[in-house]
């Protein structure tokens, strides 16, 4: 039987039983109070390394992020960040790395552009532009996005051709070096290596030593060891790049404003030194003026990387002041006196929502400068600008001065065949180097163009032909004729694809797009004939058949306009004509009788007829006692003149108004039917009417002489008696015109 347990155990169990659960309660405390200050604790880390990407401390905020990261304390948004470091510092493979960990979804459009960029920077063209799609998707009105897509051919085409030889300079070091100047000799550029002074500096970006401007001299074809330029144009921070006038006498540097750690605009702009722009005057004593900022610079936006015109009257330079196109953009400012203007950005065609920066003018007036809002084969690309009407037209310097990485800060020998750039491509001995390079295949804006016509059933050239050339967006580039040959020469401004377009009458109209190859100097249009119907020939002189020169030939088309065309001096003609049409062609010249002769077009087959094939174009020349005869129609046994009879009369009208000095007698001709007497009656007044219808359209009387013959010059044996066909009787019933004076 079990025992009745006691108050005392009972109280004793209690006092077990709540102790435990304030143990427990303690412990379950404990781990809350851990988990919140873990909490507490990685958001605080985070947000330091978060103020260190703000003030650009690129190198710091990676070491920060990197062990956030590996605890599992950064969301994807700030992970995002961590990749644009890695980008900032070159670290373009952990970027890509990063960005690739994180869900598209949840970068923000500049991170998804980043992200593009560093696989650009790898070499990833296909996957870019994959990236590039998406952001285009969501950025429609980014010119970036719209210039950048679909890029994979275009990079391609870039890299397949090598326009230059290129080689590391000599005096590069483990550090930075870039944005070299030449002048008299003298290589001039920036340099982050360590110079052994006293007071270490260092900026945040990289956590590398501070900028300074070295100098190399050429000796005897050998260069000297680098060595700081000039004191005077040394500072506490970045010193860099530096640009001289043509003579030698002014020089413009880049230079940070130094840290003020109480300045409110320090505080403003998160410990961001902006750069500025200093001038400095050679003395006569030879050493340099004390710099002086350029009036345009400002304390809440950066101006740098200055390049003087080669007359001294234009600064071009880079900068973020407000009211750009992008990150930073290139303005110049002309000089006006002792000052200068106010700056003027050059415009959509050179800055792009992305940044531009390293400009440098040749003495030619072609813009080199540095961009990635440009379609490049890497991250910052060296582009070429030569000016078009009020803008510019813009060329990618090519390859392999451009690379996947940076690219930038070029200097242009004045022939234009040698230079030097910077880059932080592999390969190089620090993190940006200088190259030096040799012009193999110059960037041409430009190219001759040899466009030949022909007609693509015969191969035949087409000569006359208005041919108009423009851009496949429709901007006209070229309007000419073509030659005796066909051909068609221009020069055009370089395209990768033209559209050439031409209208001419013969021809269905012709329209097509070409794409043009660096190789690519002539094109063949080749055009299709319309149907027509038309003629050809020759004109002789009897009774030789020697050819006559300079006919007018008048084509009078049945219920159309009548016009006219002249034969050559060989006599020759052609002309098109109508459909289904009957003609009348008359041939006429000063000093030859009027020749006309009926033709027609309808049931012939398309194409040119050679009328000289089954038609007589001789003409008979102007002379006294020569006869020709004419056709005037009348009715039987009448006399009067038919209106639409006197076709033929109205030709020799036309042969005494060209030649004003000849006169001529009109007679008149019967057959022998009828008494002898009537047929002369009949053929005098025959004739009197013939010559006053003349008479009445404006020829003079006293140039024509009516004569009637009656049947007294039968042309054959059809006398009276005879037995004769009709045809027979027609021939002895005619008109003549005999010329009797000159």
């Amino acid at each position: 039987m079990m025992k009745k347990e006691t108050g005392t155990h009972q109280m004793k169990r209690f006092i077990t039983y709540i102790i435990l659960l304030i143990c427990l309660t303690v412990h379950i405390d404990a781990q809350s109070y851990k988990n919140k200050l873990d909490s507490l604790v990685a958001t605080y880390r985070v947000g330091r390394a978060n103020n260190s990407f703000d003030n650009l401390a690129y190198a710091k905020a990676i070491k920060k992020y990197e062990k956030l990261n590996e605890a599992n304390y950064l969301s994807d948004s700030i992970k995002a960040q961590l990749g644009i470091a890695y980008l900032k510092v070159s670290e373009s493979v952990k970027s890509e790395n990063t960005f690739a960990s994180i869900n598209t979804d949840q970068l923000s459009n500049d991170q998804l552009f980043m992200y593009a960029q560093s696989l650009k920077y790898n070499g990833k063209y296909a996957e870019a532009d994959r990236m590039i799609a998406l952001y285009n998707k969501r950025n429609p009105e980014d010119g970036r996005a719209t210039e950048l897509l679909n890029s994979l051919p275009k990079v391609e085409k870039i890299l397949a051709e090598e326009r230059y030889l290129i080689e590391e300079v000599n005096f590069n070091s483990e550090e930075s070096d870039f944005g070299p100047f030449v002048y008299n000799g003298d290589i001039y550029f920036v340099s982050a290596r360590d110079l052994d002074y006293i007071i270490k500096r260092e900026y945040a970006w990289k956590e590398t030593p501070y900028l300074n401007i070295l100098k190399v001299s050429e000796k005897q074809g050998f260069l000297s060891s680098p060595k700081l330029f000039s004191s005077e144009m040394r500072s506490m921070y970045h010193d860099g790049p530096i640009c001289f006038s043509n003579d030698g006498n002014e020089l413009f540097i880049t230079r940070n404003i130094n840290h003020d750690f109480i300045n409110a605009n320090f505080k403003k702009n998160k410990g961001y030194n902006n750069l500025i722009i200093l001038h400095s005057k050679k003395q006569i004593d030879g050493t340099w003026s004390k710099p002086e900022e350029l009036p345009f610079n400002g304390s809440n936006y950066s101006c740098g990387h200055a390049c003087l015109s080669t007359d001294g009257n234009r600064l071009y330079f880079a900068s973020n002041m407000p009211g750009g196109i992008g990150g930073t953009d290139i303005y110049y400012v002309d000089k006006e006196g002792d000052s200068w203007s106010t700056p003027v950005n050059l415009g959509n065609d050179i800055n792009t929502e992305g940044d531009e920066m390293f400009p440098f003018i040749t003495e030619d007036g072609r813009l080199y400068f540095a961009s990635n809002g440009h379609l490049g084969v890497g991250g910052l690309d060296i582009f070429i600008a030569e000016k078009k009407g009020e803008g510019y037209q813009i060329k990618n310097m090519g390859s392999p001065v451009n690379s996947e990485k940076d690219d930038f800060g070029v200097f242009i020998s004045k022939d234009g065949k040698q230079g030097y750039f910077s880059s932080n491509r592999k390969g190089g001995k620090g993190d940006d180097d200088i190259y030096q390079f040799t012009v193999l295949k110059e960037v041409q804006f430009s190219r001759s163009l040899l466009a030949k016509l022909i007609n693509k059933n015969t191969n035949a050239a087409i000569s006359n032909g208005a041919v108009k050339i423009e851009t496949t967006n429709g901007d006209l580039l070229s309007e000419t004729i073509s030659d005796n040959e066909g051909n068609v020469k221009t020069e055009l401004e370089d395209q990768s694809s033209i559209t050439v377009s031409v209208n001419l009458p013969d021809f269905f109209p012709y329209k097509q797009t070409f794409n043009l190859d660096d190789d690519t100097n002539e094109i063949v249009l080749e055009l299709v004939p319309r149907p027509f119907w038309g003629i050809y020939g020759s004109v002789f002189l009897l009774p030789d058949h020697k050819a006559i020169p300079e006919v007018t030939l008048q084509i009078e088309p049945e219920n159309a306009e009548t016009y006219s065309i002249v034969s050559d001096m060989a006599g020759n003609f052609r002309t098109k004509l109508a459909e289904d049409t009957n003609y009348q062609l008359v041939f006429t010249k000063k000093g030859y009788f009027t020749k006309r002769i009926e033709y027609s077009t309808a049931y012939r087959d398309t194409g040119y007829v050679n009328v000289n094939e089954f038609m007589q174009l001789e003409m008979q020349k102007a002379e006294i006692g020569e006869s020709i005869e004419i056709e005037i129609l009348y009715d039987l046994g009448k006399w009067n003149i038919r209106e639409d009879a006197a076709t033929e009369l109205d030709d020799m009208i036309q042969f005494l108004r060209d030649n004003p000095t000849i006169k001529i007698e009109l007679g008149s001709h019967t057959d022998s039917r009828g008494s002898a007497k009537y047929n002369q009656t009949l053929s005098q007044k025959r004739a009197e009417s013939a010559v006053q219808y003349m008479i009445n359209r404006g020829i003079d009387s006293s140039r024509i002489v009516a004569k009637g013959y009656g049947e007294t010059r039968l042309k054959n044996r059809c006398a009276d008696g005879v037995n004769c066909s009709e045809e027979e009787h027609q021939a002895n019933r005619r008109s003549e015109v005999t010329i009797i004076a000159m």
